[in-house]
Order: structure tokens, then sequence, then C-alpha cells
């Protein structure tokens, strides 16, 4: 596994004044050792680059590099970069929830392009695609508005043969079914899990949140006919809107959405 990958962007981060700034230091970084995205790599920060990157104390960054340390994510050695320890787990295939079929129009969204490059992916996409953490994926991170307010930021991940095709005019304009539908591709289904989590710097400022708010997230994943896996998606919902209206058919089991998320 190469070592010479670039790091994860360096983000601009809205810190929460009402919660200990070492914390969201190390929830931030936490967040990301978890998604794989320092694994196998040699650069992670110290204290000083760590307090340079994030405008923060030296006192800031090694609480929140002690913290770490001592739960395990990383390694630290005097005179030496810490090192990440904890390896992203390759989940086994697990049979998937009910089918959720959305039954109404998108809504009319607006996007914003906040990344769209082959990288180093979530440990989950990559292993909904068969691959080992620390691999690379087509990844997009688009910011989508709704009657002109910040409604949700879409992180979409593909196999980079189909990610690189889309065009800066189509990721600006226009829903990412859509796109994989003008490919050839026929989206049938999509399943959908729920939960509470931090998000990413990218998406936090993107919303205008601060890196301690927590939201809701859906964690989706894009079926062909034959079940094979388009894409994998995370959305991170801002926090004054609600999800699409749901129904469950009690005699299927399945779900249906007024409109897709």
């Amino acid at each position: 596994m190469s070592t010479d990958r670039q790091p994860p962007p360096t983000q601009s981060i809205t810190f929460d004044p009402a919660v200990p700034l070492h914390h969201q230091v190390y929830l931030h970084l936490r967040r990301e050792i978890a998604d794989g995205l320092w694994l196998d790599r040699t650069d992670f920060p110290g204290e000083r680059e760590l307090a340079e990157r994030l405008g923060i104390s030296v006192i800031t960054s090694r609480t929140a590099l002690d913290r770490l340390a001592g739960e395990g994510w990383i390694r630290r050695q005097r005179g030496r970069r810490p090192q990440v320890v904890h390896r992203p787990e390759r989940a086994e295939a697990r049979p998937g929830p009910s089918t959720l079929e959305a039954t109404g129009p998108y809504r009319p969204y607006t996007y914003q392009v906040l990344l769209a490059e082959t990288g180093t992916a979530p440990a989950e996409a990559l292993t909904v695609f068969g691959l080992q953490p620390g691999g690379d994926l087509w990844q997009c991170v688009r910011l989508r508005s709704y009657d002109g307010s910040r409604h949700s930021v879409a992180h979409n991940v593909q196999q980079p043969v189909i990610g690189e095709r889309h065009t800066g005019e189509q990721l600006d304009h226009e829903p990412m079914p859509k796109l994989l539908v003008g490919q050839g591709h026929t989206v049938a289904r999509m399943r959908r899990r729920m939960g509470i989590a931090h998000a990413p710097a990218v998406v936090t400022e993107a919303l205008g949140l601060t890196i301690a708010d927590q939201m809701l997230v859906a964690t989706i994943t894009v079926h062909d006919p034959d079940d094979r896996v388009l894409e994998w998606v995370r959305i991170y919902l801002h926090p004054d809107y609600d999800t699409p209206e749901e129904t469950m058919d009690l005699t299927t089991g399945n779900w249906s959405a007024a409109e897709p998320m």
C-alpha cells in the first residue's frame, strides 16, 4: 500500500464555543481514522503541525492526540510522527434491509460541488465494492440547497470507470441517479439505513454548522436489477429539515418514500 498519498484536504473548521476544543479536535480526527482515511500512511500530523493546521494551541492538539493514543487509535513516540494503528474492520457481506422505493419526483435542488476526484474512500464504501480499506474510489461531495436554504450534503462514491465520466456541468445541475441512467445503467432499487453522527469538516462548513454538531445521516447503496452496487452514498441532513415521509407495506415489509432523499 502506498504511503505517499495526499492527506485528507485541510478544511476550515467552525468550533462550538460551548464544547471543549480538545474534544472537538479529537472527534474530527477520530472520524477520519475510523473512515480509514489515514490507513497505512506515514504523514499523520504531530502536535505542532496539527495546531498550525487547525489554528489551535499546541496544548489543545496534544490533549486530543493523547486521548486518541490512550484509546488505541494512534501510537505516539517521542521524536516521531504519530502512527495510526486502528484498522477499520472489513465487514462481511450481510443481508440488506428491506428495499426502499421512492415514488415521488426529485426535489428541485441546486448543487454546489465541494469535491470531485478519485482518492481514498471511506472504509465502508470500499467494503461495499469488495475492496480493502485504504483503497481509492471516485467520490463527489455536493451541497444541496432547496428553496434558497442549505438542505443537505451528499457524498457519492462510485467505481472510477463510472464516476470519472461525469462532467463538471452535469455535477453542477443533475441528481446522481439521472447521471447513472445517462450512462446506460438501470437503477432498480436502493437500500438505506439512518443514524446520528458527527460529520466531516467539509460537510459542517457547507451546512453552516460546527464540528461538534451531530446530524441525521442516511447511508444508501444503489443497485442495478442484478443487485450489483452502482454507488454508495452518505447524505448528511441539515437539522432544520426532516426526511421524506415513508410508508410501510405490512404485507411485504417493504417501505416506500414520498420522494428520493
